[in-house]
Parts: C-alpha cells; sequence; structure tokens
C-alpha cells in the first residue's frame, strides 16, 4: 500500500522528536513492507529520516497515494491542501489542538503568562473560523472522496462533537486509536536503582503551562516536607511562585532514549495534568513499570485504566494527601496496551474498511 502521511512537522537530524508519534507509526508500516512517505509541511527540501523519505509540499505525491494520513490537521496546510482532492481516501488522525479552543477547552494560563486582551479577541476570533472551516471541509470533503477518522480518545471524539458540531459517523468511518508508546518504554522495563537515587519523585514537565500543573507537584512536595522531588523542565514559574526547599529544577533537555534509565533513578513519577488528548509521557511512563501519579481527569483514567502501578489525585488532594496513603504499586507484568504493534495492526485493519 502506498501510503502518504500529512504532518506539520516531523522528525529530523536537528529535531528528533517533532511529533514523533507520527514517526512512530510510520516505521511500523514501513516494517510490514508499506510504501511509507511524508509531506511535511514545515520544509523545503526532502530529507530522509530513519529509512522514512520526507519531502515539502507535492501534488504529484497526492495524485500517487492509495490511502492518505492527515495528522492533526490545521486550516492553513492539510485543509488548504486536502479540499482540492477527490476520489482519494483520506484518514484524518485528531490529536487535540486542531478542533480546541484555546479559550474555552483549554484551562486558564498562569497569571503572568496571559495573552493580552488584544491577543485574547484575535485568539477567539480565528478559533471560531477555524472550527467552522475543519466541519465545512469534512463536509465537502466526505461528498467526493472515503473519509476515516481516528481519535486518539473517546474523549477526543466527544470534543471534536461539541466543538464541530457533526456526528462523526456522518462523514466516514470512525474509530479511537491510541497514540504508542516509543518502542523504549515497552522494550525496558523499570528497575528501581535505590544505590543511585536521585530523589524520590520524578516530574518531567514545561514549567509554564497551566494544563501541566506545575502547581499542583509544588502542593504536593509542600504536604509531603520528608519527600524529595526533581522537576525536569524549563520556564518561569518558579520566578514568579516560591520554590519549596524539597523540589530541584533541573533545566536541560532529557533525550528519549535517556528517559528510561533516568526513570530506574527514582521511586515514583509525579506527572498531574489538567487538560490532555492521551497523554503520551504518562502512558509511557506507566508502560515501563515506574509507579506513577497522575490527575483523576477523565482522559487520564481512560487511558490508564488497568495500569496497577496508578494512582489518581483530584486537583485538592494533591495539597491533601500523604504519600504513604495513596495506593500504588510495582507493575509486576509489562501491559502492552500502547504497543506500536497492535495499534498499528488496528489501524491497517481500519484502512482497509475504506
Amino acid at each position: 500500500m502506498k501510503i502518504l502521511v500529512l504532518s506539520q512537522d516531523y522528525p529530523s537530524i536537528d529535531k528528533p522528536y517533532a511529533m514523533s508519534y507520527v514517526h512512530s507509526r510510520n516505521i511500523e508500516y514501513l516494517k510490514l513492507n508499506h510504501d511509507v512517505q511524508v509531506i511535511n509541511f514545515s520544509v523545503s527540501k526532502e530529507y530522509s529520516f530513519e529509512g522514512i523519505k520526507v519531502y515539502p509540499l507535492s501534488f504529484a505525491l497526492l495524485d500517487q497515494a492509495d490511502i492518505i494520513l492527515s495528522h492533526a490537521p490545521n486550516i492553513r496546510n492539510h485543509f488548504k491542501v486536502i479540499r482540492k482532492l477527490k476520489k482519494k481516501k483520506i484518514i484524518f488522525f485528531f490529536h487535540g489542538h486542531e478542533v480546541l479552543r484555546k479559550y474555552g477547552d483549554y484551562p486558564a494560563p498562569y497569571t503572568w503568562n496571559e495573552d493580552s486582551i488584544l491577543k485574547k479577541i484575535l485568539v477567539k476570533f480565528y478559533d471560531s473560523i477555524k472550527l467552522k472551516l475543519v466541519r465545512k471541509y469534512l463536509l465537502q470533503l466526505q461528498s467526493n472522496n472515503e473519509l476515516g477518522l481516528i481519535y486518539v480518545s473517546e474523549w477526543m471524539r466527544k470534543q471534536f462533537l461539541n466543538n464541530i458540531k457533526l456526528k462523526p459517523e456522518t462523514i466516514g468511518k470512525v474509530a479511537v486509536i491510541s497514540n504508542a508508546n516509543n518502542y523504549i518504554f515497552i522494550d525496558q522495563e523499570y528497575n528501581y536503582d535505590k544505590q543511585n537515587k536521585k530523589a524520590d519523585f520524578i516530574t518531567i514537565r514545561p514549567l509554564d503551562d497551566s494544563k501541566y500543573a506545575i502547581d499542583l507537584v509544588v502542593n504536593f512536595a509542600k504536604n509531603n516536607p520528608d519527600k524529595t522531588f526533581h522537576v525536569y523542565g524549563k520556564g518561569n514559574y518558579f520566578n514568579y511562585n516560591i520554590k519549596p526547599k524539597n523540589i530541584e529544577v533541573i533545566n536541560s533537555f532529557i533525550a528519549q532514549k535517556d528517559i528510561p534509565n533516568l526513570l530506574n533513578k527514582y521511586s515514583c513519577a509525579l506527572m498531574p495534568t489538567r487538560y490532555d488528548a492521551q497523554g503520551v509521557m504518562v502512558c509511557e511512563m506507566a508502560t515501563f513499570g515506574i509507579p506513577v501519579i497522575t490527575s483523576d481527569f477523565e482522559v487520564c483514567i481512560e487511558m490508564l485504566n488497568g495500569f496497577k502501578n496508578v494512582a489518581y489525585l483530584s486537583d485538592s488532594d494533591f495539597s491533601k494527601i500523604k504519600f504513604e496513603d495513596i495506593e500504588i504499586t510495582n507493575c509486576k507484568s509489562k501491559n502492552l496496551k500502547f504497543s506500536a504493534e497492535s495499534l498499528v495492526a488496528e489501524e491497517l485493519a481500519f484502512f482497509d474498511k475504506l
């Protein structure tokens, strides 16, 4: 099968983790002997990355493809190209922001990170137009093409329904298939290295995005002063807020290949969230086997149901609960819910239905 993938960005030597969840799928397609090519809307020259050929916009590739996969389709590039197509098999993967409103869906930003009044007005206007156009283009496309819609979570499907005001089943075939974990979290297992312990808890999060709730990490640290916490991430949060003495911020980039070995130096991952379409990083940590504390947000429970090494806290719990009172265990057997092989097999079976 000739598979053409459309993506706003894509991994390269200089940016190895740009939309890496798209690349993980493509590698699996390639292993199964499919012809996989990518249009990366952010480049002007073709290149190759780990056996996948990546091109700037090419209408010749669009014409030749047996099936077109559009990841996180935006109106600026994806729909601008796709809406001209006819008699094609097109799969849309909805990952989040492309059908969400910054003001109305996402949690309020931290006060020092707020947009100006003018920018808020412009963003609200853009999001309103964006959602209307996505609806319009899908309706136009379904009359001339065979469409499929894949959501990374059931929660994501509900947000599409709420914001686009379309029942996806009226547009094409529908499936909920999560993003797969990177293979390193499948192939390796958590093995707590107590002798080389760095701290009790590890958090890997951007500091300034309120949806990643670094304030809840701070609250948990304050309520557990006998524990130590390492936060890996960049941002200005602690320029505006007092940092507890038991929190250390490591302001550095961690290569994904190094994360499993790093997790082994901690007894638990503390990964709260206020908003996520899936939460791939938390899924990878849980699959690896480290005990994980996350939020009782709907997506977290949907994604991690069945993982015995995961505990869920409400926002208020982070300020009240002691770690010793949380029921959480090490994962004794590997949960393969997010293995690339099984999820890609689901995707390919879905493609064949078009």
